[in-house]
């Protein structure tokens, strides 16, 4: 398995366990990976196309099964 690209991991501070003090502050603070997800965030406007993207998908699979089933009991 191949190195992910430097630049689309992104780093975040974090602590160990055996660094976290009584209070919950850390004394050792790293820097970790933080792998991005393959899909960016969406904003609402995007998030509401591929939403009916996939209802109106959904619909033509299941008009297109109502017609296929129709067509084989002979109900056209």
């Amino acid at each position: 398995m191949s190195s992910p690209d430097p630049e689309t991991v992104l780093y975040v501070v974090g602590c160990a366990a055996e660094n976290v003090q009584p209070d919950g502050t850390c004394t050792v603070p790293v820097w970790v990976p933080y792998h991005q997800p393959v899909l960016p965030p969406l904003d609402l406007a995007d998030g509401t196309l591929v939403a009916f993207a996939i209802v109106g998908v959904w619909a033509i699979g299941l008009k297109a099964r109502l017609t296929f089933r129709a067509a084989r009991l002979g109900v056209y």
